[in-house]
């Protein structure tokens, strides 16, 4: 990587790079991209590209990696402001929201995964599929509906399907059927 990361003029260059990349993604599958439309998309010649990626590859992987590292920077303190601040992050990147949830063009939501610890809730594999496929379906959903509520609502809505706080009352009738 060339520059210095404060460097407005390198930060620029990447963002258009980053930003045709995006776009290209809308209409293909990252195999189908080349550096070249890339570079004609962003207007910059295949040296600049270069000077900051090895690859279509590299440049998606760089948007994951600093979308994942956004979502690091805050204090978590709880469950329920953890999920916001990650449908918050979703909510401000809707171009990279709309291709991980609906077209399922990057690896984004499986290293997001990568950094949930089942172990703090106590659940086993089979719970934890169970509730990364519902909560990736509530995501997906919320991102094709045009993300008409706000993280916040959205939050309240998951986190109580989470914890499965409306069972808890049926929860003994169940084990009776047992």
């Amino acid at each position: 990587m060339v520059g210095i990361k404060n460097n407005r003029r390198a930060q620029y260059t990447r963002k258009v790079i980053q930003d045709a990349v995006l776009s290209l993604l809308e209409s293909k599958t990252i195999n189908n991209i080349t550096v070249t439309e890339v570079c004609k998309l962003a207007d910059i010649n295949r040296t600049t590209f270069y000077r900051y990626f090895d690859d279509v590859y590299g440049c998606v992987d760089n948007i994951e990696a600093e979308f994942l590292e956004s979502l690091n920077s805050e204090m978590v303190n709880s469950p329920m402001q953890g999920m916001e601040m990650v449908l918050n992050e979703f909510y401000h990147h809707k171009r990279l929201s709309n291709l991980v949830f609906v077209e399922g063009k990057t690896r984004l939501l499986e290293k997001l995964f990568e950094n949930f610890d089942p172990i703090n809730l106590d659940i086993d594999a089979y719970q934890e599929v169970y509730l990364m496929a519902g909560l990736q379906s509530v995501l997906k959903k919320w991102v094709k509906d045009g993300m008409k509520l706000t993280p916040h609502k959205l939050t309240g809505i998951i986190i109580p399907l989470v914890f499965a706080d409306n069972i808890q009352e049926i929860r003994p009738l169940i084990r009776k059927e047992k």
